[in-house]
């Protein structure tokens, strides 16, 4: 009989820097695998401290209570059949100097029989890993129970150079266990990826991932495993918490023992993943726990955030309720003289829908007295009092309340300057900052039944002059996104995307664009959607007169 492991994958949400909550789920987990006579449990990396923990993991001493809380879990290991693999900071010694490293510990029966460093250390986009840990030299096989085990750390499995070393190696199965952020792309990049690793090798891949909020990255789950055909056979929950037990037989054979079919996937189902509604589906999805996580994590229940009667307005208050319940969103209406009527019945009715109280406050004696006050005032500046005193207005209410104020500004806003500083950019979090204002409307659709339809067909609005439309100073958006897709996701030159556009729009939208950076320097944070995020992706100086 071929030997095999009853191996069992936890995908937990850890918290950063929470070492005693992070080391309760994995015990919990642990208990779990344990009683179900499970041979391994997998975690993904960096399980006991959560990813990233960024220059915390240049504190000593935050590593040390990290080994204080991994030397908790092995004694908890002593009298168990089960073993745990987890990642953790570890340190250390390169000619006689304390380093740390990215590891994943292998433990069993109260011992760590195996540390792991990872090898291939990302620098770019979110990560910077270069800064805190030191590589390993080489990649890692383990024997376990008669099989051996490649256990590589997330970015080890990119580079096809660590594909070609473990080709020349003996081994059963590839476990890799992962802090792989979401964008509206990964599932594709990752079964690419996985699928070339496992059809090379011609051996099994378990996959484990991080799922949870962190700041402005969000980890989506969806740990996996695929068999050696390149087959993806199960997949976990995207954006939960989740956990299933597997047997692996030393022949590549997977099974699913006392399991229902709620983790199976096959190759077609695999392939609608591309569709629209699906991709619209995921990044809904994202932004909602993101925004529950963001919340919860630093200790706070409530949010409230103001209504303009606009389609931003109303996806974020969407998110909003379906991330915290109802019961946890305020919204506000801060209508002005230029607020129209059709807009405040717009957002009347979606509070209604969405089953919370829309509070009205009008905005107008204030406004009046700041004119009085401040006199000869430009337009603009008259445009941008508005905003900041609803902005002012509704911080005024979160430092009353203890509520988080949400931002609810888009991509395609904020890329164009198109946002006032201290006012309508005022928050703690913006669920939907990543997305451009033609996604936004897509990502609406899902939420159609509580989002007045007027919404999806009025031409969107600022409201703070008479008539005014937001095609007064922008491009029509279906235009305007596809150069700021250029520009910002593709990172192509003015003299390219001409090609496809007017060069003289071109040149507009780049120079708003390029001379905006200033603004995304102090907007709030929000969830990395796309693959050229604000928060971390770009890194522009603010002083700039290269606008090519």
């Amino acid at each position: 009989m071929s030997p095999k492991l009853k191996i069992y994958l936890a995908q937990i949400n850890p918290t950063v820097g929470d070492l005693e909550i992070n080391a309760q789920k994995i015990l919990h987990q642990f208990k779990l695998a344990s009683e179900a006579g499970c041979d391994l449990v997998v975690f993904s990396e960096m399980a006991v401290c959560g990813y990233p923990c960024e220059d915390l993991w240049l504190k000593k001493y935050f590593i040390r209570e990290c080994r204080e809380k991994i030397f908790e879990i092995v004694s908890a290991t002593k009298n168990s059949q089960c073993a745990i693999l987890l990642g953790a900071p570890t340190i250390d010694f390169e000619r006689k100097k304390e380093i740390i490293r990215n590891s994943a510990l292998l433990i069993e029966r109260g011992e760590i029989k195996k540390i792991i460093n990872k090898k291939t250390l990302p620098n770019f986009g979110v990560f910077d890993e270069h800064r805190y840990f030191k590589p390993a030299q080489f990649l890692s096989l383990v024997e376990f129970r008669e099989l051996t085990l490649a256990i590589l750390i997330c970015e080890d499995l990119w580079p096809l150079k660590n594909l070609y070393l473990l080709q020349e190696q003996i081994l059963d199965v590839v476990i890799v266990i992962n802090a792989s952020p979401y964008s509206s792309k990964k599932h594709e990049y990752r079964q690419r990826v996985t699928q070339n690793f496992v059809t090379n090798l011609n051996k099994p891949l378990i996959y484990v991932n991080q799922v949870g909020g962190q700041d402005s990255l969000v980890f989506d789950g969806s740990s996996f495993v695929i068999n050696k055909a390149g087959e993806i056979v199960l997949r976990l929950k995207e954006f939960e918490e989740d956990s299933i037990q597997i047997e692996l037989e030393k022949s590549g054979k997977i099974s699913f023992p006392n399991q229902s079919t709620k983790h199976a996937e096959t190759n077609s189902a695999q392939a609608t993943r591309s569709t629209k509604h699906e991709a619209r589906s995921t990044n809904y999805a994202a932004c909602t726990l993101a925004l529950h996580d963001y919340v919860h994590k630093n200790g706070f229940k409530k949010v409230l955030l103001g209504m303009s009667g606009g389609i931003d307005s109303a996806l974020v208050a969407a998110i909003a309720v379906d991330a915290l319940g109802k019961e946890n969103v305020f919204l506000y209406a801060l209508p002005s003289r230029y607020s129209s009527e059709e807009s405040m019945i717009d957002a009347k009715n979606c509070a209604e829908n969405l089953g919370v109280n829309l509070e009205v406050i009008s905005i107008e004696p204030v406004f009046e007295s700041m004119l009085f006050t401040v006199k000869n005032v430009s337009e603009v500046a008259k445009e941008n009092m508005q905003s900041r005193i609803r902005g002012n207005i509704l911080m005024a209410i979160a430092n009353s309340t203890g509520a988080l104020l949400l931002s609810t500004g888009n991509k395609s806003e904020l890329a164009c300057g198109y946002a006032t500083i201290y006012g309508d950019m005022c928050g703690a979090f913006n669920p939907i900052k990543d997305l451009y204002k033609t996604e936004i409307y897509e990502l609406a659709k899902l939420r159609a039944g509580v989002i007045p339809p007027n919404i999806f067909i009025k031409a969107p609005s600022a409201e703070l002059r008479p008539d005014q439309k937001d095609s007064d100073s922008l491009p029509d958006y279906e235009i305007l996104d596809q150069i700021l897709f250029s520009l910002i996701e593709e990172q192509k030159s003015v003299e390219e995307i001409s090609r496809f556009f007017d060069k003289d729009l071109v040149k507009k939208v780049a120079k708003l664009f390029y001379s905006s950076e200033y603004k995304r320097r102090q907007a709030v944070i929000g969830p990395k959607i796309s693959d050229m995020s604000f928060d971390k992706d770009r890194r522009y100086p603010i002083t700039n007169r290269f606008y090519k």
